[in-house]
C-alpha cells in the first residue's frame, strides 16, 4: 500500500513540475532570415554586404541591426516586417502568433511601452524577444544569452 501511496506522489509531482516547464526552442529557430546570433563578421558581410551604418559594434543594414564584437554577430534585430523568423513569425503579426508557434514565453517583462516576450533555445545559449505594442509584434531581437 506504501508502494502504491509512493508511486502516485511521484507521478504527481512529474505532472506537476511538467505543467510548469516553458518554452523551449530549437537553437536554429533563433534568427532572422539567414542571420543569427553567432554568425562570423565574415560571414555577415559576404552575404549582406558592408552595413549602410557603423558605429563600433552596431551595424546598420536596411532592414536590420546587429552587433558585432569580436568578429562575431552578437544579436540581431529588426523593426521591418520583410524579415522573418525561420517559423515565419514576422513583425506586424498578433501577438497570439507567438504562442501557437512557440509555446508559453519563457520571461515577460512589461513597460509603459508595450510588452516583451523572451523564448530561450533549449541549451540557453541563445535568445528571442519579441517587443510587442498594442498586441502586434513591433520588434523582433535574436542575441547570445548573456
Amino acid at each position: 500500500m506504501k508502494f502504491k501511496n509512493l508511486a502516485a506522489l511521484i507521478c504527481g509531482a512529474m505532472l506537476l513540475s511538467s505543467s510548469l516547464c516553458l518554452a523551449a526552442v530549437d537553437g536554429g529557430q533563433i534568427a532572422l532570415g539567414k542571420i543569427f546570433p553567432g554568425m562570423s563578421e565574415t560571414a555577415l558581410v559576404d552575404a549582406f554586404g558592408q552595413p549602410s551604418y557603423r558605429n563600433g559594434d552596431d551595424w546598420t543594414y536596411q532592414n536590420f541591426q546587429v552587433e558585432v564584437e569580436r568578429g562575431i554577430v552578437e544579436k540581431v534585430s529588426t523593426r521591418s516586417d520583410t524579415i522573418i523568423t525561420p517559423n515565419g513569425v514576422r513583425v506586424g503579426q498578433s501577438a497570439e502568433a507567438l504562442n501557437s508557434t512557440f509555446g508559453k514565453a519563457d520571461k515577460i517583462d512589461y513597460d509603459s511601452d508595450g510588452v516583451e516576450y523572451e523564448y530561450y533555445s533549449t541549451d540557453r545559449t541563445k535568445k528571442i524577444e519579441f517587443k510587442v505594442v498594442n498586441g502586434v509584434i513591433a520588434k523582433i531581437t535574436c542575441k547570445i544569452n548573456d
